[in-house]
This record gives structure tokens, C-alpha cells and sequence, in this order.
């Protein structure tokens, strides 16, 4: 399933550093584009379990969530 995060703080190639580094370490995830004009991050997940974790880390890093929408084979879910 892919989601696309929106992060107020994301504001440089720094942040975009650090998000990179400290999601890397989710295996159940893969980084598809972070977006600094957007300020978006959009990756694929494989369980409920690894989406929470990427909020988890998020939160914990510094960096969290604003809006997260998630789509699935059958349209979009927002959070």
C-alpha cells in the first residue's frame, strides 16, 4: 500500500537527511520521494504495523505527521 505523509517541519535537505536515515531502519517500508516544496514524504508500506511504526518515528524525530493519506487498491483513506 503506498501513503503520502504531509510534514509542516520539513523544510531543507537536513531534514530530508534525517527522515531518510531514521526511516531507513523500518524494513517493512521503502521511501518512494520525500517532497520538500510539497513538504510530502510518500513511501509503500506492507502492514498496519509498519505505518504505525513510520509515525512512531516521525513523532519521535521531531518531524510529525500533519495529514497522511493512504491509498489502497480501492480509492484513498485520510487520516
Amino acid at each position: 500500500m503506498k501513503a503520502i505523509a504531509r510534514i509542516e517541519k520539513l523544510a531543507s535537505d537536513k531534514c530530508k537527511q534525517i527522515i531518510v536515515r531514521n526511516l531507513s531502519r523500518i524494513m517493512e517500508i521503502r521511501i518512494l520521494d520525500i517532497d520538500l516544496e510539497k513538504k510530502t514524504l510518500s513511501f509503500v508500506y506492507e502492514s498496519f504495523a509498519a505505518m504505525e511504526k513510520v509515525k512512531q518515528e516521525l513523532w519521535r524525530i521531531g518531524y510529525p505527521l500533519n495529514q497522511l493519506s493512504k491509498k489502497e487498491t480501492e480509492g484513498e483513506l485520510y487520516i
